[in-house]
């Protein structure tokens, strides 16, 4: 069924969001008000992703003061600079597809006659490449942070109509004061699982898919490997990733690490919104450590000395 902006497109919308679980929206440009009359009144709203170029800003077709409005309903913020779809993701596995931005005219948000048409429907079921394709957005897309936001207000007011073509945000990146995202962590429980769902001998659930695409696209694995080249390339990338040569060296430096001691690094190096209570993460931790042995070739391995607490050492002589 297609909606029809003027009609019955944003009463859709908002039926859909109402409905939905876990939302992820990606809109190219995004006004306040618009944004503020859509999920105002809802609490499953996860994560938004915006364009966020300077012809945007100049152009007024989005408004910076979204961001500190999602912090306030603790609602991650994402720029992807290459974003030009319209869509609301439930759970990863159902979608409200549209051509509308959120805007006033593109969603006629208060009614009004000069409102632009637009079109949506709803896609009942991802299939994988379609799921595949909005993780690797979000694992492209830079997490806003107050430093980050701070830094785009500033330059904002020096872009104009004259020099807008050429114009870039300059950011610095490190001012964020965290180097990595929770979400570089992998979920997937063990390998075992995973070539188990990516070969088609477990049917996963839709949190356990979901756990598979994440890691796939955050190790740039395709689907159709053989398991011998799945294994070798999912090994290289793990220990290439940025997250896990830090946490490797710190590992490193003492040999081994415990559990309280990791989930200390990881909050002290890790940002999000939110960022999870350090209780919250132990299934992450041992999802970590289970990979390290797993694709560790004997290197690593995981203990419980004195019955005190799990730790994650290296091998001697390794």
């Amino acid at each position: 069924m297609i909606f029809t902006n003027g009609i019955d497109l944003n009463l859709s919308i908002i039926d859909f969001l109402k409905k939905s679980s876990s939302v992820y929206i990606y809109s190219a440009y995004i006004k306040i008000d618009a944004l503020k009359n859509l999920i105002d009144d809802l609490d499953n709203i996860k994560s938004v992703f915006v364009r966020w170029q300077p012809k945007d800003f100049v152009s007024g077709s989005s408004d910076l003061e979204i961001y500190p409005y999602l912090k306030s309903k603790n609602v991650a913020l994402y720029r992807n600079q290459r974003l030009h779809a319209k869509a609301y993701i439930d759970n990863q596995t159902k979608c409200f597809i549209t051509s509308a931005n959120i805007s006033s005219r593109a969603l006629n948000m208060p009614p009004s006659l000069n409102y632009n048409y637009e079109i949506g429907t709803v896609v009942d079921v991802l299939d994988l490449e379609a799921r595949y394709y909005f993780e690797t957005i979000k694992n492209e897309s830079l997490l806003i942070t107050d430093g980050l936001y701070d830094q785009f207000v500033k330059q904002k007011k020096y872009f104009s109509y004259a020099n807008i073509e050429d114009a870039k945000f300059e950011l610095q990146i490190d001012s964020v004061g965290k180097e990595f995202l929770i979400s570089s962590l992998p979920l997937t429980p063990s390998i075992g699982i995973l070539c188990d769902i990516y070969f088609g001998i477990h049917s996963p659930s839709d949190e356990e898919m979901n756990c598979l695409l994440h890691d796939l696209v955050l190790y740039g694995i395709p689907f159709g490997l053989e398991k011998e080249d799945l294994l070798f390339r999912l090994k290289s990338a793990f220990f290439n990733h940025n997250f896990i040569k830090a946490f490797l060296e710190n590992l490193i430096s003492n040999n081994e690490i415990y559990f309280g001691k990791a989930k200390k690094w990881i909050h002290d190096n890790c940002a999000n919104v939110p960022l999870p209570r350090r209780w919250e993460i132990t299934e992450n931790i041992q999802v970590l450590y289970k990979w390290f042995v797993e694709l560790g070739d004997g290197r690593f391995v995981v203990d419980v000395p004195g019955q005190r607490s799990e730790r994650l050492r290296i091998k001697l002589g390794s």
